[in-house]
């Protein structure tokens, strides 16, 4: 698998059907100490969402507003 000139990769036909991958599915990059583990993004309330990006070590950067909305889940 190559990583193309904008950043983009393919995830092979039979992975996407195997883990529910639907055209416009969305997923998450998890940044670990091995290598970058590709998720299918969870459902998650925005301070859940928020929560677990703190517990991954993960910073969040914006401005207060952008806080707020994560934080109330008014997207």
């Amino acid at each position: 698998m190559r990583v193309t000139g904008k950043g983009q990769i393919t995830i092979p036909p039979a992975m996407r059907k195997k883990h529910g991958l639907l055209p416009r599915a969305e997923v998450e990059l998890v940044d670990r100490p091995e290598g970058i583990l590709v998720m299918k993004a969870a459902k998650l309330s925005g301070g859940k969402r928020v929560l677990s990006t703190l517990l991954r070590g993960g910073k969040i950067k914006g401005r207060t507003r952008d806080w707020l909305q994560l934080t109330r889940g008014d997207e």
